[in-house]
């Protein structure tokens, strides 16, 4: 078929006209059918035609992958290019289950619209006159195996499970450049990528499409509330009913599923909003109905920073270190020893430890010398070594004149005063990724805090280090000025929390 001829163009014109030919396998019925889209299609597609960027927030199989595998042949069997539209999935079955997908919407297709390829495997699909190209890969789990490939557009299929985020995202959009991605998954977790994705939207460049479990139709199962052995509807099931507008069979669904996965798990894979789909799990170390009443501020690429340095305060700084090769960040946090509230965090996967030493050389003059302590395991040794050979003062030293190593107890010890100082009310706002990492900050099976699956948390230890330094410090006696900012400090933060929350029952002991 020719790519010229009034069929294509009406095809390149309108996707849904090409979507008419298409056919899909009905599980329920138990055979083919013709496509036709939901209602949650019909909103995807608009958003993939008006959006470059789009991120995916929704509920287990409503759909979604299915009208993108759609979308991407739509994109691939009009093209007069040589592109290539990739899908990155999790693991192998996925992706092969995706690629199996296009294929089979492609063999689907009229004889007459079946256009000649030149490749066709297990993978790969080529139009034999564009070289326009689908293909499906596994990214395992490992962002590094996407860097030797170039594409035009990406399918990228169950992101929240990926091991380093960052870095396949990273690398994903210096290969698309002003193509388009797609991201598509179930979460995984509060505080990673994704979720920084979705809480970005959209100032952030992303465009969110988020579809609740109750939108989708086949999701209700016919009521038997009332029948012996099953009770009625609680007072929470009749609140959820009546604030969303749902109906006797759609509860008894939810219900019937609350029953076999749990409601943490419901929530999480049938999210109702978007702070269900990012809800947290017992083993989540600070308490989440706290770190959510405090405010988010926005970060401007690496850096965050206070808009004023406090005359005479005294600053404490925290530096983790990485070693710069895209995967974990080297993060730095400076406190205020007054509000002990944030002063300045930067935040880079790619700095290498002899550059970060400069600049807490830098940052150790523009703060008046603050107290300084550098966790000296693997490359912190480095920065360690740069800063003595400087003949940095106030550097951390123990008990014992050692350096800060972060062991289980010690790692234990210094996120336990951080989360004292949480519920206790002395820290109100945090900047982005902080906030994100101790939203994401999990407690292992050895009780020991640390981010979960596919997060970081070297911005959180960095600031719990600072912290700790600070509470090392033997407390002067509280001046009036010092009793006076303190207060002022804290009736500003609590009115900006019932400004943004309104007003939370108070639970927490004063200072």
């Amino acid at each position: 078929m020719r790519t010229d001829n009034p069929v294509m163009q009406r095809f390149r014109e309108d996707p849904r006209s090409f979507f008419k030919f298409l056919h899909v396998f009905d599980k329920e019925q138990g055979k083919v059918v013709p496509f036709v889209l939901n209602d949650e299609q019909e909103i995807l597609l608009d958003a993939l035609l008006e959006h470059n960027r789009v991120v995916v927030c929704k509920a287990r199989q409503i759909g979604c992958s299915t009208l993108i595998r759609a979308y991407f042949l739509w994109k691939t069997y009009v093209s007069v290019e040589p592109e290539t539209s990739v899908i990155l999935s999790y693991t192998r079955d996925s992706a092969d289950h995706l690629h199996s997908i296009d294929k089979g919407f492609y063999l689907g297709l009229p004889k007459p619209l079946q256009r000649k390829l030149s490749k066709q495997s297990s993978r790969t699909l080529t139009f034999k006159d564009t070289k326009a190209t689908l293909r499906s890969f596994t990214a395992g789990g490992k962002a590094g195996s996407t860097r030797s490939f170039t594409f035009t557009s990406a399918h990228i299929s169950e992101f929240a499970f990926f091991d380093d985020q960052d870095d396949l995202l990273a690398n994903v959009m210096a290969s698309v450049g002003e193509g388009q991605i797609v991201i598509e998954t179930t979460p995984n977790g509060p505080g990673d990528k994704y979720h920084e994705l979705v809480l970005g939207s959209p100032g952030n460049g992303w465009h969110v499409c988020f579809f609740p479990w109750h939108k989708h139709k086949k999701y209700k199962k016919k009521s038997q509330f009332g029948h012996p052995n099953v009770p009625d509807m609680d007072e929470n099931e009749l609140k959820i009913q009546k604030d969303n507008g749902l109906s006797k069979a759609q509860m008894y669904w939810r219900r019937t599923q609350i029953s076999t996965m749990g409601i943490e798990k419901f929530k999480r894979e049938y999210p109702s909003s978007i702070d269900e789909a990012f809800m947290t799990n017992s083993k989540m170390f600070y308490p989440t109905d706290i770190v959510d009443t405090c405010s988010i501020l926005p970060m401007k690429g690496k850096i965050w920073e206070d808009d004023e340095q406090i005359i005479g305060d005294r600053y404490y700084m925290g530096v983790d270190v990485a070693l710069g090769t895209g995967k974990d960040y080297s993060a730095i946090v400076i406190i205020s020893g007054t509000t002990l509230q944030p002063a300045y965090i930067y935040r880079d996967n790619t700095i290498l430890p002899e550059d970060l030493a400069e600049k807490v050389w830098n940052l150790y003059h523009e703060y008046h010398e603050p107290k300084t302590i550098v966790e000296a395991d693997g490359p912190g040794h480095t920065v360690l070594y740069r800063l003595k050979e400087w003949r940095v003062k106030n550097l951390y030293k123990g008990k014992t004149g050692k350096d800060w190593y972060t062991r289980g107890e010690n790692k234990l010890k210094i996120f336990d005063h951080v989360r004292s100082l949480l519920c206790n009310e002395m820290i109100d706002a945090f900047p982005q990724p902080l906030w994100s990492e101790m939203r994401n900050c999990q407690t292992s099976t050895k009780g020991i805090p640390g981010h979960g699956k596919g997060g970081h948390d070297d911005v959180l230890m960095a600031f719990c280090l600072a912290q700790w330094f600070a509470y090392l410090e033997p407390t002067p006696t509280f001046t009036q000025t010092r009793q006076t900012m303190i207060e002022k400090f804290k009736s500003k933060a609590r009115a900006r929390r019932i400004r943004a929350m309104g007003p939370i029952p108070y639970r927490r002991k004063e200072w």
